[in-house]
């Protein structure tokens, strides 16, 4: 029996290069994926909760405490972002506008206050860790560990526990679950930060 040797031709998509937009359409667009991931964020938290068994339901989180989550979630994740794109060349204006957005956020629920220290807290964090600002380490698992010890060292790790102790802290349900909680959100913020890096690097302001 002969075998016949098909050609097949394969079919590469050219998604393109870099995409040019002007900076309220990236900035609209930036903070529209940050809400995004924040409640996927959210989602898996409350999840664990019920994995749990702890009956753990959105109305254990308040209001406030969402509030905060998601403000530091912003920043954080936006400072990361204007960091790795400071060779755009608008970038000052994409850190004017991004946090004119956010003040107007903050304002409606009355959280002006604890924006201006996350403002100042967060980036001290990131100009401090010299792994992230010279070798782009962001996130490292640790093999062998210790039973308290974390799973992963790292910026990443550092900020994700700020933002769930600045949000959490005082939720007497989540400090039940405290370290499964923690590290299931140390893994969607590591992914958001992923994410997010992938979307701003395919964008230039102009």
């Amino acid at each position: 029996m002969s075998s016949t040797v098909v050609d097949q031709s394969i079919t590469k998509h050219d998604y393109g290069d870099k995409v040019e937009t002007s900076c309220q359409c990236f900035v609209d667009g930036f903070i529209e994926l940050l809400d995004d991931l924040a409640d996927f964020s959210l989602s898996r938290i409350i999840n664990t909760g019920y994995k749990a068994k702890l009956n753990f339901e959105m109305k254990n989180l308040p209001q406030k405490d969402i509030d905060h989550f998601k403000l530091t979630w912003y920043v954080s994740l936006g400072e990361l972002m204007f960091f790795s794109m400071k060779d755009q060349s608008k970038i000052e204006e994409i850190k004017s506008e991004f946090y004119r957005q956010i003040e107007l956020t903050a304002s409606e629920r009355n959280t002006d206050a604890f924006l201006a220290e996350a403002r100042i807290t967060i980036p001290k964090l990131i100009q401090n860790n010299t792994d992230f600002l010279e070798r782009g380490i962001f996130n490292s698992p640790m093999n062998n560990r210790e039973s308290d010890t974390p799973r992963n060292r790292g910026l990443g790790p550092e900020l994700a526990n700020i933002i769930m102790e600045t949000s959490f802290a005082a939720n007497s349900v989540i400090s039940r679950i405290h370290d499964e909680i923690l590290e299931t959100f140390t893994q969607e913020f590591n992914n958001a930060y992923g994410h997010c890096s992938l979307a701003c690097s395919a964008f230039i302001v102009i």
